[in-house]
């Protein structure tokens, strides 16, 4: 085995340096190519919609599912936010996409993680099929959302232990049948790096007809949006999206909060508010898993980003050991040292990480060496990392009544 690093994520926790770019997403999508512009399973980088016609992607009958995600992403995100791109025939599945080759080994997404050199935090997928694609209902949905969940996740957490570039994927509940009850319980799964959302700025039988989803709008939302921010956060105001429908149903009168019981992520409106706002960000795991939202997924990833990029450094490196082999603690303090002012300069002093601050020397992250280990006979050296979350109005009770007493005390 080469010497090398590894990191992994501590879980079940919460009870319920070089910049990151935090909001560069990649798309996976069903396309027609362009002759001379744009060509199939190659990656490209867009910009703005400007890139998008350099390409020849245009809103007719080949591409209009993809040149539709598209201008939703740079409504909400607006133009210059970075996004990577690769397209596949119409005849291929989303659960190919991340299917490894038998001769190479390699998913066909990988070539678009691979060219973003650790850019793309999070990938989006748009399925648009060929005329001989036949739905196949599978509770609710069309059967290849559950395989593709399964091998997004698969993919995802590959990726993030190999090449250390953590990823989550947003797949679209395509075919969704209308019927929350049919639905499978996303809850009861444990997908933390996948999540499904169900919804659509047109109505399901407008055409051109699209049975798929409108992640656009949730991932234009995150583009512009800190780690520790929910996307439906109601201070940042309404989706750029005019209408959001389920199926052919107004958002406003389908009933939302049985999709989001079941773990999916759709749409919303407040009351007395105008516009239409994201529910929450589940992922496909349980309540109790600490990575269950995007938000704490992001977090998490950017400070797994950050400490490997000073670690990494220290990979062969020599130092002192104490008498009993074991690793010196000047050198362990220096490490500790070095990781904890990163994640505090590059996060928690961006209100990504919450800090006490009533005690002036707490950073909101804490980093431990393991000093019992004997590393003259391991070679080995473990750190404990921990960062402290930001907490999430996700309830406000407010008790309202009369007092005739008020202001007494």
């Amino acid at each position: 085995m080469l010497p090398g690093l590894s990191i992994k994520f501590d879980n079940g926790n919460i009870g319920t340096t070089v910049s990151t770019a935090d909001g560069v997403f990649g798309l996976l999508a069903s396309a027609v190519a362009v002759v001379d512009k744009f060509e199939l399973n190659k990656p490209y980088t867009v910009k703005g919609m400007a890139d998008v016609a350099a390409l020849g992607i245009l809103p007719d009958l080949n591409n209009y599912a993809l040149h539709k995600w598209l201008s939703e992403f740079y409504a909400e995100a607006g133009e210059g936010a970075e996004l990577w791109l690769m397209g596949f025939a119409q005849d291929t599945k989303v659960s190919d996409w991340f299917t490894p080759d038998a001769q190479t080994g390699k998913a066909p997404v990988q070539d678009l993680m691979d060219a973003s050199n650790g850019r793309i935090s999070a990938l989006f997928t748009c399925f648009s099929p060929d005329g001989d694609y036949v739905v196949v209902d599978n509770d609710g949905l069309d059967a290849d959302v559950a395989a593709s969940i399964i091998k997004a996740q698969t993919f995802a957490e590959s990726y993030t232990a190999n090449r250390f570039t953590p990823i989550f994927v947003i797949l679209e509940g395509y075919a969704f049948s209308g019927s929350a009850i049919d639905l499978p319980d996303l809850t009861e799964d444990n997908k933390n790096r996948v999540g499904v959302l169900i919804g659509n700025t047109k109505e399901g039988s407008e055409l051109p007809a699209t049975l798929g989803a409108a992640s656009a709008c949730l991932a234009g939302r995150l583009a512009v949006i800190a780690v520790q921010e929910n996307p439906g956060m109601v201070k940042r105001g309404a989706l750029a999206a005019e209408k959001l429908f389920i199926n052919d149903v107004p958002v406003e009168l389908f009933d939302v909060a049985a999709l989001h019981d079941k773990g999916y992520i759709t749409f919303r409106t407040h009351e007395r508010k105008a516009g239409y706002y994201l529910t929450d960000d589940p992922l496909a795991t349980g309540a109790d898993d600490d990575y269950r939202r995007i938000n704490r997924r992001r977090v998490i990833d950017k400070a797994y980003r950050i400490a490997h990029s000073i670690a990494s450094d220290e990979i062969l490196a020599d130092f002192d050991l104490t008498n009993e082999g074991k690793i010196s603690p000047i050198y362990a303090k220096d490490i500790e040292g070095k990781i904890e002012n990163a994640i505090f300069n590059q996060m928690t002093a961006n209100g990504e990480l919450s800090r006490d601050q009533s005690n002036p020397d707490d950073l909101g992250v804490e980093a431990v060496f393991n000093t019992d280990l004997n590393v003259a006979q391991t070679n080995r050296i473990e750190l404990s990392l921990k960062v402290r979350p930001r907490g999430s109005a996700d309830f406000f009770v407010i008790n309202l009544g009369y007092d005739v007493s008020l202001n007494t005390n």
